[in-house]
């Protein structure tokens, strides 16, 4: 029953029971001979053959058993829960938070030939043919065509859904997820192509928007359904009001900066902040945001990406970075002058230092590892070269697990919507009483009381360089900071100043603040275009 053709063509010839076709008397040349199942186009075989004159050849398809396919309903609620799980592919420590949030900025550096991929990011050499490029992008991908699978589905009023399923309020937690996934390829890309069906035609090549505020304005209408839709509470595993208007205030900011320079998305940015104010508190403890034990209670967590431990839901936090002793690969390491930052650079450390260590700033303990753990020992190293970077660990400090697969990511929490707020109104109103409110409520619990409280007397830009660097302080190897210095137009003048200061030098170039469009995208879509520069 199948259909046999050639190109050029000959002749149409059916598969009878025997299985064999015949063509003959047909001109010599070169002939791509096609297999068409059940006049399904969709299934198409073929073959390329040469034939000489006075030749006859033989050509063999083994056809596999071609399957019937029938619309099924789909589980949503399965889908979506599917949705989230798969989220910790790109929020691990083996994904997103390493290769794209801080290393290559004033933060995480690599340790040379550990791992080839981060030394190409870290020193900005990286290309479309890049595979981690590639990587990135495809895993990106494959979510949001998930995530427009179970939008089209709950659109069409004809599908079929469980009894107690909301329609709309499920659709609101695919749209949120749908913005977080395009935001980050706008970050890491900046011209991605914008798909929101799952519809394929498979006759011809794509013609997705490849347009940054296309983009934008798409991620601005999932979120917007979203915060109409959502819960106005719920499980920090799962999207609610607040979550999505604190992803919305995010994107708002990154429009607010460079490249885009929309200085009005900051008064939009203002008012969703102004909404997620007071709804949350900050944990007491700094490490309680990161303890095992209190992630679903967290006061703190606005969402997260949680993982469990298991083979594959396994955060990788520790491995690639982390006390010496704990991190399988310490792949990556502390910039010089990073454990500084913690000390208002009054005071540089120097080795060998001397133990006990004292700092006011109680986020140094938690951020930088002056130890290195053997076996179950914990030992002060008094070599800063030895230093690494730290964040996630379980447990009273003497008998902590510094090495659980599963941490979950943070990846909204409060003290990240106050210094936001913070940046905004002091954008938006000057360095007013709200502004030095919200970040000296995450200063005083990093310094324990009021004392390191920002000076009162500020300008508008001593204030927001006074914002930049609790940012880094509070969130480092939390994937921020690089974000950051692009939309402050500052991610040069650091790699300058790395550069001036270290023997490795990272080659950067302007263009490089994005990755390239992946060469097998443009492969594969003629009507793809490469981002300027690559």
């Amino acid at each position: 029953g199948a259909k046999i053709t050639t190109v050029p063509e000959t002749k149409i010839l059916i598969v009878p029971a025997s299985g064999l076709v015949l063509f003959s008397n047909i001109e010599t040349g070169n002939y791509k001979v096609n297999v068409v199942i059940n006049n399904n186009e969709e299934f198409v075989y073929y073959q390329e053959v040469v034939i000489l004159e006075k030749e006859t050849k033989k050509i063999i398809f083994e056809i596999p058993e071609i399957p019937i396919l029938t619309e099924q309903d789909i589980d949503v609620a399965l889908l979506l829960s599917d949705s989230y799980e798969r989220l910790q592919r790109i929020f691990d420590a083996d994904s997103y938070l390493a290769y794209w949030g801080d290393t290559g900025t004033d933060v995480l550096q690599t340790k040379r030939g550990v791992n080839y991929s981060l030394d190409e990011i870290d020193s900005y050499f990286i290309t479309p043919q890049s595979n981690i490029i590639n990587q990135v992008w495809t895993e990106h991908y494959q979510q949001i065509r998930q995530v427009n699978i179970g939008i089209d589905y709950l659109s069409d009023s004809n599908k079929v859904v469980a009894n107690n399923i909301e329609r709309e309020v499920s659709e609101a937690e695919y749209r949120f997820l749908r913005g977080l996934l395009y935001f980050n390829l706008l970050k890491i890309y900046g011209n991605p192509l914008l798909n929101v069906t799952s519809e394929i035609d498979l006759n011809n090549p794509p013609n997705y928007p490849q347009n940054s505020m296309t983009t934008y304005s798409q991620i601005e209408e999932d979120l917007l359904f979203a915060i109409q839709n959502l819960p106005s509470s719920g499980s920090n595993e799962r999207a609610n009001q607040m979550s999505a208007r604190g992803l919305l205030a995010k994107v708002y900011i990154k429009m607010a900066g460079f490249p885009l320079n929309e200085a009005s998305k900051y008064v939009k940015a203002l008012e969703q902040l102004n909404l997620i104010k007071g709804e949350f508190e900050l944990e007491e403890d700094f490490n309680s945001i990161f303890n095992i034990t209190n992630e679903g209670s967290n006061s703190e967590v606005i969402f997260r990406v949680a993982f469990n431990g298991d083979e594959n839901s396994s955060s990788s936090f520790n491995q690639y970075w982390g006390p010496l002793g704990v991190s399988n690969y310490d792949a990556l390491v502390l910039v010089p002058g990073l454990a500084d930052s913690f000390n208002d650079l009054s005071i540089s450390f120097e080795s060998p230092v001397d133990f006990p260590i004292v700092l006011n700033d109680q986020r140094f303990y938690n951020s930088i590892a002056t130890f290195t753990v053997t076996g179950n020992v914990v030992v002060n190293n008094s070599n800063t070269d030895s230093w690494r970077p730290f964040k996630w660990y379980n447990g009273d400090f003497e008998n902590a697990d510094f090495n659980s697969s599963a941490f979950d990511y943070p990846f909204l929490r409060y003290a990240d919507i106050l210094l936001m707020l913070a940046e905004v109104e002091n954008e938006v109103n000057g360095p007013n009483s709200l502004a030095y409110d919200a970040i000296n409520q995450v200063r005083r619990r990093a310094f324990g009381n009021a004392e390191k409280d920002v000076p009162s007397n500020l300008s508008q830009e001593q204030f927001f360089e006074q914002v930049f660097l609790e940012r880094k302080l509070e969130l480092c190897f939390e994937g921020h900071r690089r974000d950051d210095l692009i939309r402050r137009g500052q991610l040069q003048i650091i790699l300058d100043e790395y550069n001036a200061a270290n023997d490795f030098q990272k080659d950067y170039q302007p263009h490089e603040y994005i990755w390239p469009i992946p060469q097998q995208e443009l492969d594969l879509n003629p009507n793809a275009i490469q981002n300027p520069g690559y």
